[in-house]
């Protein structure tokens, strides 16, 4: 959400504690607050943050700000400040805090911010002047530094994810996102510098010994946010009858929370999510829900050609936005003021196909085993499965690989890779896959993976691709206050700490997360094996707001830029292609998200 002035509704940047960054805070508009100070009386942290997010300690020269969903007291959050001797040591405060929020140091004359792991809080950096400047949004820095628009990047943008480091880049030239478990910190000279502060658990434990902290972990986070709700208002959770988002509703049961759950049903004969919430309510006594069938929401893609509060990267939200915002609107009427929601689930308890390629190394007979599971699911070839198992490249390699197989059909790529294949759509232009190309090609000449083994890699590139994707969806989305459990740090440390051929066994559906239910979810909620998607919703949504997807289309900065066929395009939604599907709602990501920085007024005070 954004005000009048195009401001974000919640912002922060962050300073250094030197004179020359005082211009800055001239730009930020009258109604921005000077969140915090250094002991030098500069200013340190300005923005717009919700009081109920924020708490900030001191103890002698030392400052500490977290921002964010935090169980610790101010008087606990001092005593760990006043054992504090360098902003080195936010790393074990960091390891220690549950929940899902931004920490800024100051000790001295040094200064630290960071977000979290999955990247759903992140950091942004810019020069300005001599300096560095810091903020949670690339937008907001944009507007304060004047930052021009990447076109090239719209390019990026259709690809199906960015991989690692091009998640770093943003649509503003000059501006850069500080790498997700990572810390941006000053030192006494004023020069700034990247520093790594986590890293992921190796994956020792079996299902039997990560279920209980998988357990632990998420209901310790669940009972944070019903602890953090206002007495007076309900906790707003999904019931969809999918395993993510019902795990958290019957966790904050357990915990006791008043309770407004959501159950959307879909057009869909064949969908079985409102019988499994049905099931899930059973052990849930005098819950409060609503329902809401498919004569009770928007269409898919309506509203696409309205305008919208502005993201700061194309939104991920293009075909369901008017279903969301009828959602939100639904519980706010009802008093809800925090809701809880189960994205992230997906990439963050299962396991990406790439652990097969360790995993062979390891242990080939369970390989094989995992094999003709995964093969009679997906239809894999067994040619396709030798070439995958055979491919001994580096990250590196297989980066530089990709650069030059885009407009490739995706077979072409060994199965079990680095990553999904990097494909461009047949409606990218040659200027498009160029740009793409080339920018592959320089990340790949210096590129390091995320992890030493393919599938641990690749978890946590699904990872902080789900951090991103829900960090804008967030900034999109109208109140109430969206949390997203399964993307604390602790967490995702819960899930990742497990073998991943045993959270990816293809013989049962998400072992981890059903195994850590088990007495809390209905046993034969557990049995469930499938998942159900919105697709025919979507394709009738498609088909009913097709005039105005054609006329965001024509008007798109993709083909002001020419990065796209028009007319490949506007033939990709007049008839969509099941195997095209997932290419053409990043494309219209980047048809329609319209890139707006805040407006500079002068005399701005904080």
């Amino acid at each position: 959400m954004s005000s009048s002035s195009g401001w974000p509704v919640s912002w922060f940047v962050v300073l250094a504690d030197r004179d020359e960054q005082r211009d800055v805070v001239e730009r930020v508009p009258a109604s921005a607050r000077r969140v915090a100070s250094y002991a030098s009386g500069r200013p340190w942290l300005v923005g717009q943050v919700p009081q109920w997010q924020c708490t900030i300690v001191e103890v002698g020269l030392n400052r500490l700000v977290v921002l964010g969903v935090c169980p610790s007291t101010t008087d606990d959050l001092s005593q760990r400040l006043s054992r504090v001797g360098g902003v080195e040591d936010l790393d074990g405060l960091a390891a220690a805090l549950p929940g899902s929020c931004h920490l800024a140091l100051a000790v001295e004359d040094r200064t630290r911010v960071q977000g979290t792991a999955s990247g759903l809080r992140r950091v942004f950096q810019a020069r300005h002047g001599r300096g560095t400047i810091a903020a949670d949004r690339a937008d907001v820095l944009a507007a304060l530094t004047g930052a021009p628009l990447d076109e090239d990047w719209l390019a990026l943008g259709m690809l199906r994810y960015l991989p690692h480091p091009l998640g770093d880049r943003t649509p503003w030239r000059g501006i850069d996102g500080v790498p997700a478990g990572s810390a941006l910190q000053w030192e006494a000279d004023g020069s700034a510098r990247v520093r790594r502060w986590w890293t992921p658990p190796e994956p020792a434990a079996s299902v039997a010994e990560g279920a209980p902290v998988l357990r632990e972990e998420l209901s310790r986070a669940v009972a944070l946010r019903v602890e953090q709700t206002s007495s007076d208002a309900p906790l707003g959770c999904d019931l969809s009858g999918g395993m993510d988002s019902t795990s958290l509703c019957l966790l904050a049961h357990h915990h006791g929370a008043d309770m407004v759950a959501l159950t959307t049903h879909h057009t869909d004969a064949s969908s079985a999510d409102s019988r499994w919430a049905d099931l899930a309510a059973t052990v849930m006594p005098g819950l409060d829900r609503m329902h809401l069938g498919p004569d009770d929401l928007p269409r898919y893609f309506a509203g696409i050609d309205e305008v919208h509060p502005p993201t700061d990267a194309p939104s991920p939200l293009p075909r369901g936005r008017a279903v969301f915002s009828r959602s939100a609107r639904l519980y706010s009427r009802r008093g809800v003021q925090v809701h809880l929601a189960g994205h992230g689930g997906d990439e963050v308890v299962a396991a990406p196909d790439a652990y097969v390629h360790d995993l062979f190394r390891r242990d080939p007979r369970t390989a094989l085993k995992h094999l003709r599971g995964h093969r009679a699911r997906r239809r894999w070839t067994k040619a396709h499965i030798v070439r995958g198992l055979a491919d001994r490249s580096g990250y590196s390699g297989w980066l530089a690989t990709e650069a030059d197989r885009l407009t490739d059909p995706e077979h072409t790529s060994a199965l079990f890779g680095w990553g999904a294949p990097l494909r461009l759509p047949p409606w990218a232009s040659r200027r498009a896959v160029r740009v793409v190309s080339e920018a592959l090609a320089e990340a790949a000449a210096g590129a390091h993976s995320l992890a030493p083994s393919r599938g641990q890699h690749t978890a946590l590139q699904r990872i902080q691709e789900a951090g991103n994707y829900y960090r804008l969806f967030c900034q999109e989305t109208d109140a109430p206050c969206i949390e997203l459990p399964y993307l604390d740090d602790r967490v995702i440390e819960a899930c990742l700490s497990v073998r991943l051929a045993e959270r990816g066994d293809p013989w049962q559906f998400k072992p981890l997360l059903t195994r850590a239910m088990h007495g809390i979810a209905p046993a034969e909620f557990l049995t469930r094996t499938t998942k159900d998607t919105p697709a025919l919703d979507c394709y009738q949504g498609l088909r009913a707001h097709r005039a105005q997807v054609l006329d965001v289309v024509a008007a798109s900065p993709l083909v002001h830029h020419g990065l796209v066929d028009p007319a490949a395009l506007r033939a990709a939604v007049l008839s969509p292609q099941p195997r095209q599907w997932a290419a053409l709602e990043h494309s219209l990501s980047c048809a329609t998200w319209q890139p707006r920085t805040p407006i500079i007024t002068s005399g701005a005070t904080a």
